[in-house]
């Protein structure tokens, strides 16, 4: 994966937008390909099917994939198809393996890692033993919530910047600083990118309506939740369980929350008030 960029003077030729996009859909299809292949061998041999629904992923074969191209200094599939190269067109060089290395971590499991931290933060939050008062557990649910809903809006507003600027098609790549730069063949007509461009105002425009939408949803939300004293279906834990039981206090829990709570301390994990555990209610046809 050699290129001239690195001479004094020369500019690196930026790949287009559409090079770019049928570079990475080129690559899919292999790996998918491959993933699909593999899976038949396994059943064909009989693999047991916990195997299988790891195999089904496609995390493990874009590694794998990554392994023996970018992560060995060579062009992917698809990369050679439309001619590009990684590179860093500010220092006109090739990345360094430590950059391709972060890019291809970032790209596999930025978004899905993230999240995951977010829900273990939410649970250490809710836990019985954390000595936190009723208003930082519920400012500290309703920030963390905003920032799952809004890690994926703001992985798709990048995708939108990506149509219209055509740099760094990932955000991971971008936090990387690996972009792409044409080296050879012939360059897609401009009438592909001005399409492309429309397309990414279009995303751009729908990632401030989710975002406008989410912001609306959660002040009716709290609107409503102060009118009602939290009249909710959803544990006030987890947040996610359907409330099947209540304290005397009337705040509504799911069983495993509330009864894990009770062992640790005999109090209402949303107002304190003192709740023995052979007093709770439990809730039919909520």
């Amino acid at each position: 994966m050699e290129t001239n960029g690195n001479r004094p003077g020369r500019k690196l030729k930026c790949a287009s937008r559409a090079e770019i996009l049928r570079s990475h859909q080129r690559d899919d299809d292999f790996i998918k390909f491959l993933r699909e292949k593999l899976s038949d061998i396994l059943q064909n041999i009989g693999v047991h099917r916990t195997l299988l629904q790891y195999i089904r992923s496609d995390i493990p074969f874009k590694l794998l994939y990554f392994i023996f191209t970018s992560g060995m200094g060579n062009q992917t599939l698809g990369e050679e198809y439309t001619g590009i190269v990684q590179a860093n067109l500010e220092q006109r060089k090739v990345p360094t393996l430590t950059v391709r290395i972060l890019a291809a971590i970032l790209e596999c499991f930025g978004e899905r890692t993230l999240l995951k931290l977010l829900q273990q933060l939410q649970a250490y939050v809710n836990h019985p033993l954390r000595e936190l008062t009723p208003a930082a557990i519920m400012f500290l649910n309703t920030l963390l919530s905003k920032l799952r809903t809004m890690i994926p809006i703001i992985i798709l507003f990048h995708k939108g910047i990506f149509y219209v600027y055509g740099r760094y098609y990932s955000l991971g790549r971008r936090i990387a600083g690996l972009d792409y730069t044409k080296i050879y063949g012939p360059r897609p007509k401009d009438t592909v990118s001005w399409g492309l461009r429309l397309l990414g105002f279009a995303t751009i425009i729908q990632c401030l309506l989710k975002i406008w939408q989410s912001g609306v949803i959660q002040d009716t939300a709290a609107i409503n939740t102060s009118n009602s004293k939290y009249i909710s279906h959803n544990c006030q834990l987890c947040l996610e369980a359907t409330a099947t039981t209540a304290t005397l206090c009337g705040h509504l829990f799911c069983w495993s929350c509330l009864s894990e709570w009770l062992r640790v301390k005999p109090q209402c994990p949303y107002c304190r008030e003192y709740v023995p555990p052979s007093r709770i209610v439990h809730l039919m046809n909520l």
